[in-house]
């Protein structure tokens, strides 16, 4: 049995589940943080979150293309769970790091906006 092509095809269901699922949440919600921030310019406002929405999807598409590149050899059971939970973890982490990086950046621009007044 090749574990490596059973790894691959649970690996990649459940990463493009992540990225849909999470940047669709992101999407949707990150608007209304744009909206208070571009005082509800939806001129400026969809365009800025569409691309925020593309420059996730190519993040997460880069690094699971070059996770499968990089792969190291699975053969058996318990080095295929270990190889999963690595990399779908670090991408879980990944993910939480730049939506915390894209909150503190915004909570930075609306709080220096609301000083200059």
């Amino acid at each position: 049995m090749n574990y490596n092509i059973l790894t691959y095809s649970i690996y990649l269901p459940i990463i493009a589940v992540i990225m849909v699922k999470v940047g669709w949440m992101f999407y949707t919600h990150g608007e209304i943080f744009l909206m208070h921030l571009y005082k509800n310019d939806d001129t400026i406002v969809k365009p800025i979150n569409n691309l925020l929405l593309i420059g996730y999807y190519l993040t997460n598409l880069g690094y699971a293309i070059i996770t499968l590149a990089f792969w190291e050899q699975v053969n058996n059971l318990p080095q295929m769970l270990n190889t999963l939970s690595e990399h779908l973890g670090i991408i879980i982490i990944g993910l939480a790091v730049l939506h915390y990086n894209n909150v503190l950046c915004l909570n930075y621009l609306v709080k220096s906006k609301h000083s200059k007044k």
